[in-house]
């Protein structure tokens, strides 16, 4: 099902917003178009479904970048506050380092708003005299617990999140339960990631690495949460417009050399060599199905959403 287009009021407003998010962060203008506008204006869309309220303070784990902490910003206001982690490396990312964004943002309009601070969530949370819950009313997992190393990492996070007293969080991840045939890509380009992250581990991603790692699945995120003590307040599946490129960015990232040449320098067994081969083989007959079928691109998955409480 496509989304449904905003009445025109709310349309000003999103462009307001979109506006407000793109001067405070840093891009290339050339690009607002293909990337940074659709992944802002999605994460409007789930910043305001998970229902974020003003004076609300947030830890953004696994900020990334800025984008999914710089709405948050803007929706929690001046009496608000995101604490916004990630333990990657400064120099990480592209087509911008995680230090130049963050210095970037630091310096607009929203960035008194926000802290970036280099830790894993168990690392931050074992800094604090405190509970965390005492000073955090919320955390936030968006597009993120794809990126953790293994299903048992993904599972402690929220063990630590509870004995740390948080007790909502806002979930947002990557579906892989297809509602349209040209989602298929996406899903399997993901999976050979995945396959090739199980096989060969590295200590640390390189600087210009994809990092699809374990891409744990909705029923692995449940049933984490659920161990930990959080109830399913509710869940949703966001559905992803036409301009979302997310899909077709992690095709085209496994079906090009880069990916190839990993495989290649991973040392893999014949057997583990032959499941991936098998997966990016999958791959490329999705794409020929999808181009057949008359789209230039692939479809990105559609996003489940989730608000839990402790």
């Amino acid at each position: 099902m496509a989304p449904t287009s905003p009445p025109p009021q709310d349309t000003k407003i999103r462009e307001a917003q979109l506006k407000t998010l793109l001067a405070c962060s840093l891009h290339r203008p050339e690009l607002v178009t293909k990337f940074h506008g659709p992944r802002f204006r999605q994460r409007l869309a789930l910043v305001d479904s998970w229902g974020v309220r003003e004076g609300e303070r947030v830890l953004d784990i696994g900020c990334g970048q800025g984008e999914s902490c710089l709405v948050l910003a803007l929706k929690v206001g001046d009496s608000g506050h995101v604490t916004a982690i990630d333990p990657a490396q400064p120099d990480y990312g592209h087509p911008f380092t995680m230090r130049e964004a963050h210095e970037h943002i630091r310096k607009s309009v929203l960035g008194p708003r926000i802290s970036y601070l280099p830790f894993d969530a168990p690392s931050y949370l074992a800094t604090l005299d405190a509970p965390a819950g005492n000073f955090i009313d919320s955390a936030v997992m968006c597009h993120s617990l794809w990126y953790f190393q293994a299903e048992d990492v993904a599972r402690s996070l929220f063990t630590t999140l509870a004995e740390a007293k948080i007790k909502r969080i806002y979930l947002a991840e990557w579906s892989y339960q297809p509602s349209s045939d040209t989602q298929l890509p996406h899903i399997l380009a993901a999976k050979a990631q995945a396959l090739l992250y199980r096989y060969n581990t590295p200590s640390e991603p390189g600087l210009q690495e994809q990092n699809v790692r374990a891409g744990v699945d909705q029923r692995i995120i449940l049933s984490a949460a659920r161990e930990a003590g959080y109830t399913q307040e509710r869940h949703w599946v966001e559905h992803q417009a036409e301009d979302m490129l997310e899909g077709q960015f992690e095709v085209d990232y496994v079906l090009g050399p880069r990916f190839e040449q990993r495989v290649v320098d991973a040392g893999l067994s014949e057997d583990r060599r032959a499941e991936i081969d098998k997966t990016v083989q999958q791959l490329r007959a999705e794409v020929e199905r999808v181009r057949a079928g008359g789209k230039a691109v692939v479809g990105a998955m559609d996003v489940w959403c989730a608000v839990l409480e402790l």
